[in-house]
């Protein structure tokens, strides 16, 4: 099974789509309306197919994280599901949990451990225990798990706190 080949854009058009995610890393947490909307900006700058660029992944996880920050949780919902969709319709060996762990975190947000759960037994599939290496532990146990204690998991994710987990990793990594 191939895995697929990534292209690059335009070296200009590449900077800019990079350089407005930065612009929206920065805005948070002063001016989230802001920040959301030159993430979208740059989502929006990146051609159709926009699931063949390198630029897309960072982009469209920078995107969903911010719309989850401003609870946009739905429509973090259908842009993770037209990218999950495009990898399992390629044909392609899925190497890249990803998509899968930031669906399950957005599902999360809307009190829905079940669902959750499924797209991370998926990423676990995909990546094993190393897909889970820079996530909350508590991912990588809910992959592992058969049954889940749903309440358990809502009050232990909530603990954690993920839009100031968000904001350190953007104030990081600008």
């Amino acid at each position: 099974m191939n895995i697929r080949m990534y292209h690059d854009l335009e070296a200009q058009l590449e900077e800019t789509i990079w350089a407005l995610g930065e612009e929206a890393a920065l805005a948070l947490p002063l001016d989230s309306s802001i920040a959301e909307e030159k993430a979208r900006k740059a989502w929006d700058l990146i051609p159709e197919p926009k699931h063949t660029w390198g630029i897309t992944s960072v982009t469209l996880h920078l995107y969903v994280q911010i719309l989850n920050y401003n609870n946009h949780m739905q429509r973090s919902i259908e842009l993770l599901n037209e990218e999950i969709l495009d990898l399992e319709s390629a044909g392609d060996r899925i190497i890249h949990a990803g998509p899968y762990i930031q669906m399950a975190e957005t599902l999360l947000l809307q009190s829905k451990p079940a669902l959750a759960h499924e797209y991370l037994q998926k990423a676990y599939s995909i990546g094993s225990a190393r897909a889970f290496r820079d996530q909350p532990k508590l991912y990588l146990e809910m992959a592992k798990s058969k049954a889940l204690d749903k309440q358990d998991i809502l009050l232990r994710f909530k603990a954690l706190d993920v839009n100031a987990q968000l904001l350190s990793e953007l104030k990081d990594n600008p």
